[in-house]
């Protein structure tokens, strides 16, 4: 690894409870570090970081790899590195970090360093993209910010904005703070809504960067379970058509499976024109195919049920234009 470009982004940006030395200013107590956790052989020292003020604990940056020591000694070499990853953690866009090597993975959990910017650091010097681990929806939230705060701040180089982009971008951040307060199936609706409408805004202007890319992973994403989703709700209008069909033949036996399940649950088919009710009955059907080993819905069913039910309301009488099976029997006189 070329020395300058390693020294072009090591700083202190990669720090939190600790201490950088750049290789201009590496403190005495190297010499400890480098004894405990070091390299015999690799040992062009390019920073340092001391998280123990003795030099017992911290990280050795050379231009081979990175030596450290924060409960073990351990190091990896940049050449044997393939993948940087942050992986969000439960609450809020706090990060920890971890680093896929050849023979390794390493996690990074403790509060000397600040993990982000050390992975980012990470990923300048190897040129090697940052996967995210995280959830398509928070993708959505975390990184068009980020995208709108380079355009106010600037950061893409001959770009001009004009009046109506920057109303956009308010929009846009108008938009998200509306999303953080929604919950389940609407702010999963605004997300999708959003990361579309962003990706075709930021186009228009020609942008392009990592957060750009992991906002078209979360679209790729959106689309293919839109896909799925189709899929499943064509599914199911077929499988209502059918049972109708066979009920006005006078076949009952898909109405009365669909029935008998109804009446275990005390709905009838006039309760099926709430959606709460729909989706109750879709649950125990679902519920029902998974135990006998049957084809169930993979995704999001309530999506499905909501899709269902707004086709079915508009068609209501085409479908249940009668409930009793005598009804459509051939009398023969």
């Amino acid at each position: 690894m070329e020395k300058e470009i390693i020294l072009e982004n090591l700083d202190e940006n990669i720090v939190n409870e600790a201490t950088f030395y750049n290789q201009q200013n590496i403190p005495s107590q190297i010499s400890k570090a480098l004894y405990l956790y070091g390299s015999t052989t690799d040992y062009q020292v390019l920073g340092f970081v001391d998280a123990s003020d003795d030099g017992s604990q911290g990280m050795i940056f050379t231009d081979q790899g990175v030596y450290f020591c924060f409960k073990e000694p351990h190091f990896f070499l940049y050449e044997d590195i393939e993948e940087l990853v942050l992986v969000k953690k439960e609450e809020g866009f706090d990060f920890y970090a971890k680093i896929k090597t050849k023979a390794n993975t390493f996690v990074f959990k403790n509060k000397y360093l600040n993990l982000k910017g050390f992975i980012e650091c990470l990923s300048e010097i190897l040129e090697m993209p940052v996967h995210y681990e995280m959830s398509a929806y928070e993708k959505v939230e975390y990184f068009v910010p980020i995208v709108l705060n380079d355009l106010k701040e600037d950061v893409y180089e001959d770009l001009e904005l004009n009046e109506q982009h920057f109303q956009q971008i308010k929009d846009i951040e108008h938009e998200l703070e509306m999303a953080k307060e929604l919950k389940n199936l609407d702010y999963q609706d605004e997300c999708r809504s959003l990361c579309r409408y962003c990706l075709d805004f930021f186009e228009s202007l020609g942008l392009d960067s990592d957060e750009i890319d992991a906002l078209n992973e979360a679209q790729s994403f959106f689309d293919q379970q839109d896909s799925q989703e189709n899929q499943q709700l064509e599914g199911a209008k077929r499988w209502v058509d059918e049972m109708m069909s066979n009920y006005q033949n006078g076949d009952t036996g898909m109405y009365d499976q669909m029935k008998s399940t109804m009446e275990s649950l005390g709905l009838s088919l006039e309760d099926l024109q709430d959606e709460d009710n729909l989706q109750t009955l879709a649950d125990a059907m679902n519920t029902g195919a998974k135990s006998l080993g049957l084809p169930v819905a993979s995704s999001d069913l309530e999506t499905l049920v909501s899709q269902l039910y707004e086709d079915l309301s508009g068609n209501w009488d085409t479908y249940f234009a009668s409930t009793d099976a005598s009804a459509v029997k051939t009398e023969t006189v």
